[in-house]
């Protein structure tokens, strides 16, 4: 049986403890024409990568649970699957010298039109 040859999915792994929030983020995600694969927790993300290898794109909102995991997940990613591309959401200022290298960190509220035209960068 031969498989069909139609446009390869690029899969965004998204991040958000809030189901409220984590509905716009899949929803930016599918708007940029990409499959979103849905983590609630630092925990659950980490295994989701660890299972499998087709996320291109981790999609993480830094403000979870008003801690910084967000941003030790984003360098625990950075360390083991180097070539997956961050886009991470936040509402505190960052200094550019603690985002990972690769990273992206645009500010709340969203910016439909940015967040999407980075995904599709990274997708390309």
């Amino acid at each position: 049986m031969a498989q069909s040859q139609g446009p390869r999915l690029t899969y965004v792994l998204v991040v958000e403890d809030d189901p409220i929030l984590m509905m716009s983020l899949v929803d930016f995600v599918e708007q940029a024409g990409c499959e979103a694969v849905e983590a609630t927790s630092v925990t659950e993300a980490l295994q989701i990568l660890e299972n499998r290898a087709d996320i291109r794109t981790v999609f993480a909102d830094l403000d979870m649970r008003g801690s910084t995991i967000g941003m030790q997940m984003a360098m625990t990613i950075r360390d083991r699957w180097p070539p997956i591309e961050l886009l991470m959401v936040s509402s505190q200022p960052w200094d550019a010298a603690r985002i990972p290298e690769r990273g992206v960190v645009l500010g709340k509220p969203f910016d439909r039109r940015r967040i999407e035209a980075v995904i599709r960068k990274f997708a390309a």
